[in-house]
């Protein structure tokens, strides 16, 4: 799913999220639920957010962020289960975020090993302690 050499995230035939995708393609994507976007074209803040994306046997919530067209970030949560989409806090149990942790570095793992650093940009995996979610970020070059 994510290709090593070019840092692009395949996610079905002829569809991949990456450093040559541009805002107005991704913006003109409809995956998921609620996709969600923010900005303009040519715009210096630029976001897209796709929720519950299934890829083979995982769902994915897609956070990207541009400036002037071009992918800087794509953060992305991945479950076995479709994800939540609720303000509710009810349900949230630190136990719960650090096994979601282990399914982000999991999935981390299984993709590209040990190695975070790339030709094309790096990847992180962690959990964010103010918004109180675990994620992986691919920040691009």
């Amino acid at each position: 799913m994510l290709d090593k050499t070019t840092g692009a995230l395949r996610l079905y035939k002829g569809i991949e999220i990456g450093p040559h995708v541009d805002f107005t393609t991704t913006a003109e994507l409809n995956l998921g639920n609620k996709p969600e976007v923010i900005g303009f074209v040519d715009a210096e803040n630029q976001q897209v957010h796709f929720r519950n994306v299934r890829v083979e046997r995982s769902f994915f919530i897609f956070s990207m962020r541009f400036s002037y067209n071009r992918l800087l970030v794509l953060e992305l949560l991945v479950s076995p289960a479709p994800i939540p989409i609720t303000n509710d806090w009810q349900d949230w149990s630190f136990e719960a975020e650090m096994e979601h942790l282990d399914q982000c570095n999991a999935w981390l793992q299984e993709q590209v090993g040990n190695q975070r650093e790339f030709d094309w940009g790096c990847i992180w995996s962690g959990y964010d302690s103010l918004g109180g979610y675990s994620s992986i970020k691919i920040k691009y070059y």
